[in-house]
């Protein structure tokens, strides 16, 4: 995209009367089209990692008091008056800001339409963190991500994420999604190879088609299978008391805590071939509801949506006001099908209220989550 900056040409200017305005390329029709950065993150992550590394350098070296409320009014005052020089920006935050982008604009700018698409999409990041309650919830975060942290900060706030997701009942699956653990750190990555996974339908289907006719390698995975299930059987007896001795009383004969004894039923949980963890949802669904939060996204990677809305009208049609099976659809079909989604975070919304024995700023940071998430879709 060529630019011009109207009459200045090639001269220099001095900072005092730079703007970000001097850097953009003239509105188009074409980019005027453009109503929304999602599904497009990778044709402007430049713009969009600079924002957010500009405000995690910020927080992190300047000032570790500021707050995600003093991000977004320094976004929105930078997006409301992109035109103005920079010394009519009063807070260093913005100045940091307005600097790192002009780094990145003078070599490759954008139009005024599309930079503000950008601070949309980041104001949008910020209030996706809004649920966690925590005033720099995602301050701390994008320092984290940008790998600001020493390892002992790191370590300390890996911590206070995963005991967040405990609280909140979710899997370790789903803390790692919210530490951006795996293979795909960066986010834009994560996305596209989610929504090409189940979107290239046909390649799956033929790759599945050669697997078929691989009959000695079925036959012998079948006999491995078996041999597995044989070894579960064995050892059944001993989990299912374990299980049935889950009162505080007799875990403390046994000198064995309840955290303690959740993580050798999950051990077992996730050996299970999936027609028992099926079976075990359906008989202990609530009193083990951590490991709906394991099977759904389990049968998600594997394309089994027919399966999972075989369990969720199974589990609903028997436990009435199951919250989190309403979290964890939602959750699952966010990307996939946001329609859906929205309903089930409805369902959740509705369920929320239907439920006592939560704290009112429990209940309150639920309401208010699920609402963001039911916002955002649209």
């Amino acid at each position: 995209m060529n630019h011009k900056t109207g009459d200045m040409g090639d001269i220099s200017v001095k900072e005092g009367e730079d703007s970000l305005f001097r850097h953009l390329a003239p509105d188009t029709p074409e980019a005027k089209k453009i109503k929304s950065l999602q599904g497009r993150e990778y044709e402007y992550a430049e713009y969009i990692g600079m924002l957010e590394y500009s405000i995690a350098r910020y927080f992190y070296k300047s000032d570790r008091k500021i707050t995600d409320r003093d991000a977004v009014s320094a976004l929105k005052n930078i997006r409301k008056n992109c035109r103005r020089s920079i010394p009519f920006f009063n807070r260093d935050l913005e100045k940091e800001i307005i600097r790192s982008l002009i780094e990145v604009l003078e070599e490759k700018p954008v139009t005024s339409h599309e930079l503000k698409l950008v601070i949309d999409y980041v104001l949008d990041i910020i209030d996706n963190r809004s649920w966690m309650g925590d005033e720099q919830a995602y301050i701390k975060w994008v320092a984290y991500i940008m790998d600001l942290f020493t390892e002992e900060e790191k370590e300390e706030y890996e911590k206070n994420i995963k005991a967040l997701a405990a609280h909140m009942g979710l899997s370790s699956k789903h803390a790692d999604l919210m530490l951006m653990k795996g293979e795909e750190e960066d986010l834009f990555e994560f996305i596209e190879e989610y929504g090409e996974e189940y979107g290239n339908i046909e390649e799956y289907q033929e790759e599945s088609k050669e697997m078929s006719r691989d009959q000695k390698a079925g036959k012998e995975e079948r006999a491995e299978k078996r041999t597995e299930e044989r070894t579960e059987e064995r050892t059944e007896k001993r989990i299912e008391e374990r299980i049935e001795e889950r009162t505080e009383e007799k875990a403390a004969e046994r000198k064995i805590t309840e955290e303690e004894l959740l993580a050798e039923v999950e051990s077992k949980f996730r050996l299970m071939s999936d027609a028992e963890k099926f079976d075990f949802l359906l008989e202990r669904g609530p009193e083990f509801y951590e490991f709906v939060g394991l099977y759904i996204p389990e049968l998600a990677e594997k394309r089994e949506f027919t399966r999972i809305q075989e369990l969720y009208s199974k589990l609903t049609a028997k436990y009435d006001n199951f919250l989190y099976l309403y979290v964890v659809m939602g959750a699952t079909y966010l990307e996939i099908d946001p329609f859906l989604s929205k309903f089930y975070f409805q369902q959740a919304l509705k369920t929320l209220d239907k439920l006592e024995g939560f704290s009112d700023a429990t209940r309150e940071k639920l309401r208010t989550s699920f609402l963001s998430f039911i916002e955002k879709i649209g």
